[in-house]
């Protein structure tokens, strides 16, 4: 890829677009545009690194390679051997093509993928490998009322993959889904944080992340790495430039769990982080927890479903959580993240869907 203007698209959690803009827009200094799914934006080279370094709740950073109208295999070929494959392909690289068929003529996934991979062989002068290799360039054809949207995957693995998660406990949260959790809360560091049932402690970390200003893809690789025109130099300037807004945090952070392999679980996954200075680990039932200052957050993830152990059904459980919350959280905002939808409770704030159960975040009130 020249270093000339592209059209990007951050895509990302439904419920979590706004969240992903501002925090794109602080990074990139770039105007966003907001989709259903995802935000547009344009830049160059340095703007599709920092995207991917930075951002904290996509899930996938792609380039906008094409778009056509199309209503068969020939002109799929014609118009896709065309584009300028060889800015982001280097012969001989393995690819892999994702293909979403909606209310087309060619409705095929299969024999789409196909046709495109000839047409990236006869662009290239190169067959396509089709042998397993170490890495495989993603490429998403998104066919929708015989229009076609081709993209360039950026990112290789899903975002969410920041390298620290080493240990899990059941039922997890997403790290991006944490982050834009954090984020939609108006949380941003400058105040502090408890996760009271912390598991794996994702939010913790997340938390320790953004109030360290620390790049949450800086422990990772990403597929532009291995495109022609990956500029290296570039990158590690962008990574120096992380690195040097990088500062200890002046507030509390705080994850408790009465589980004792949660709380372990959760410190080894913060040592990868390198965050683990900044959190309290505490081996304790919520109901021992107290604000550790005047304001903060409170954001958990309670066990539900088949997590509960105990006799215990999910509006039990946050009637408990609301009264220990009014009487120990004075100044505090309160948010649980919890099946959705329920009956016998407040509105949610959003709503989204975690390991594909449908989920909301619900404000905790003081009375």
């Amino acid at each position: 890829m020249k270093n000339t203007e592209e059209q990007f698209y951050a895509i990302v959690a439904p419920g979590f677009e706004s969240a992903c803009a501002d925090e794109l827009e602080k990074r990139l200094q770039v105007p966003m545009t907001i989709e259903h799914g995802g935000v547009s934006f344009h830049g160059k080279l340095r703007e599709l690194y920092l995207a991917n370094l930075w951002s904290r709740c996509a899930s996938r950073i792609v380039v906008r390679l094409g778009h056509f109208s199309c209503r068969d295999f020939p002109t799929l070929y014609r118009k896709a051997v065309r584009l300028p494959w060889g800015r982001f392909l280097k012969p001989g690289t393995a690819i892999e093509v994702r293909v979403t068929c909606r209310q087309s003529r060619l409705n095929h996934s299969g024999r789409v993928a196909e046709t495109i991979s000839d047409a990236i062989s006869k662009a290239l002068g190169t067959p396509v490998p089709q042998q397993d290799m170490s890495f495989r360039q993603q490429i998403l054809l998104r066919l929708d009322n015989d229009h076609c949207q081709i993209s360039i995957d950026s990112s290789a693995e899903r975002l969410h993959r920041r390298g620290y998660r080493q240990q899990m406990t059941p039922a997890p949260l997403r790290e991006t889904l944490a982050a834009g959790c954090l984020l939609h809360c108006g949380w941003l560091g400058n105040s502090d944080f408890l996760d009271a049932m912390c598991g794996s402690g994702t939010l913790a970390i997340e938390a320790a992340l953004i109030a360290g200003d620390l790049a949450p893809g800086r422990q990772r690789t990403f597929a532009f790495q291995q495109w022609p025109g990956y500029r290296e130099n570039l990158w590690h300037t962008v990574l120096s430039e992380a690195e040097r807004q990088q500062h200890n945090p002046s507030i509390t952070i705080t994850a408790s769990d009465q589980d004792e392999q949660a709380i372990h679980a959760a410190k080894i996954n913060a040592k990868a982080a390198g965050v683990d200075q900044w959190i309290q680990f505490e081996q304790c039932p919520y109901q021992q927890q107290h604000r550790s200052g005047t304001h903060g957050l409170w954001l958990s993830n309670p066990p539900y479903g088949e997590r509960l152990h105990q006799i215990q059904t999910t509006p039990q459980l946050f009637q408990e959580l609301n009264h220990h919350f009014d009487a120990n959280f004075s100044g505090w905002q309160g948010v649980m993240i919890l099946p959705h939808p329920l009956r016998r409770m407040p509105e949610p704030q959003l709503q989204f869907r975690n390991g594909g159960l449908p989920v909301a975040l619900y404000p905790l009130h003081l009375t």
